[in-house]
């Protein structure tokens, strides 16, 4: 337990998720993501989208009836949504909105022999066919989120913003979040208890 205590720290190791969605999905929607930012374009533009993931992964997150952990049904709402948000990944009913299943209808999973090889790195490759013949292509070594792709403050903040609000109310999540990143400065941890109960979500609905 005391083994380099004081020279390696455990916590900067953490994984934090920037999507909240099954584990082997992560680099799909970050390849998704990289290439609509390098390409931005519409669902109605893409023809195809081919998914290779390792083959283990695949089995995992193919066609399940859990959205957040069906990897055709979130590709198709990153290409609608442009994003996934916590409320999209869990939003069971969206699985049969004919939008949804139209995009849905163009994404096709490959597992991979190669990319299982890489596991416990879960390597994906997006390939994207545009209406216009265009291909696209991109690799994901390290998911988002982790030691070696970490995500910034920013992106910490808005996912915390995005899952807090709901249930604190905007107003006390954003004084919590100002908390927590300046720890150092409170005298004493007690104050963050009244930003931690949930009587915020009066708040919300005022709003």
């Amino acid at each position: 337990m005391i083994d380099k205590l004081g020279e390696l720290y455990g916590v900067s190791q953490t994984t934090l998720k920037k999507w909240t969605t099954g584990g082997p999905i992560q680099a799909p929607l970050d390849a998704l993501e990289n290439l609509q930012k390098k390409h931005p374009l519409q669902a109605d533009q893409v023809k195809q989208v081919v998914v290779r993931v390792a083959t283990s992964a695949g089995y995992t997150v193919n066609n399940r009836d859990m959205p957040d952990i069906c990897l055709q049904h979130l590709v198709a709402v990153m290409l609608l949504d442009k994003t996934v948000s916590f409320r999209a990944a869990h939003d069971k009913p969206r699985m049969q909105d004919p939008a949804v299943l139209r995009e849905r209808a163009k994404v096709q999973l490959a597992p991979d022999a190669e990319l299982e090889k890489l596991i416990p790195n879960r390597v994906a490759v997006v390939e994207v066919t545009l209406t216009d013949g265009t291909q696209l292509s991109e690799r994901v070594e390290h998911v988002r989120g982790t030691p070696d792709n970490p995500m910034t403050r920013d992106d910490v903040v808005a996912k915390a913003r995005e899952l807090m609000t709901p249930v604190l109310g905007s107003a006390k999540t954003s004084k919590l979040i100002d908390r927590v990143l300046g720890l150092d400065s409170v005298k004493d941890i007690r104050e963050l208890r009244p930003l931690l109960q949930a009587s915020g979500r009066a708040d919300s609905k005022k709003k």
